[in-house]
């Protein structure tokens, strides 16, 4: 027999923002300070497995937002409107600006690339969505009472977490992909729909050259 599902009962606001603060941005000061270099792949999938336990035991959460395709018909063009003219702006400016790493991965890495495609969505992007977006919007939302308040809070904590590879532009285009996929999320509450969008966007920076920006020393992120 399984345990009955409970509440979550939240701490007071001033307990629940010092948590917020060290959670997503004090931890990845001290990641970036401490274990810099060290892969982030068994960190993402902790914190995805630490969110999937929170948000089964919250029995008003509801279990149809770790899934929930249905709602990929209704939300799925304004995915793509956003997706496409975001990729050919990202593809011309690597083109004009760093040539030299326009395909790489496909081109060079080949092996490492198609692991990327297969792997990445599975082992990042769920985990990070799980985080990121239903942990997060279910946890904090009595900081953020608004809904804008929310995705900020969400797409910041997202874009800030990358400071770990050390260069401006990771944080810089994840904090807008972080935008795009809490909106994203607000409208379809379904994690996996949000976490196809978000691979779509993860394998085209791998695909096309903007992985360089967002990589560990292992090469596999």
């Amino acid at each position: 027999m399984h345990p009955e599902p409970i509440a979550i009962h939240h701490p007071s606001k001033t307990i629940l923002a010092a948590e917020f603060a060290c959670v997503f941005f004090v931890l990845p000061i001290l990641f970036t300070l401490s274990i810099q270099g060290t892969h982030p792949f068994p960190f993402i999938v902790a914190g995805g497995i630490f969110a999937a336990w929170y948000l089964l035991r919250d029995k008003n959460f509801s279990r149809s937002s770790f899934g929930n395709l249905i709602s990929l018909k209704k939300h799925g063009r304004r995915i793509a409107i956003t997706f496409f003219p975001l990729a050919l702006i990202a593809l011309l400016t690597l083109a004009l600006f760093r040539p030299e790493y326009l395909f790489d991965y496909p081109r060079h890495k080949t092996g490492i690339w198609l692991l990327i495609m297969v792997f990445y969505p599975l082992l990042a992007v769920y985990p990070q969505e799980l985080f990121y977006r239903g942990f997060l919007f279910r946890r904090y939302r009595v900081l953020f009472p608004s809904e804008r308040s929310m995705i900020y809070a969400s797409a910041l904590s997202f874009g800030f977490a990358h400071i770990i590879y050390g260069n401006i532009p990771a944080v810089l285009l994840t904090v807008i992909g972080g935008y795009i996929f809490a909106v994203t999320y607000h409208h379809s509450r379904s994690i996996l729909v949000t976490s196809l969008e978000h691979a779509l966007y993860g394998c085209l920076i791998y695909t096309i050259g903007l992985g360089h920006f967002i990589q560990t020393n292992l090469n596999l992120m």
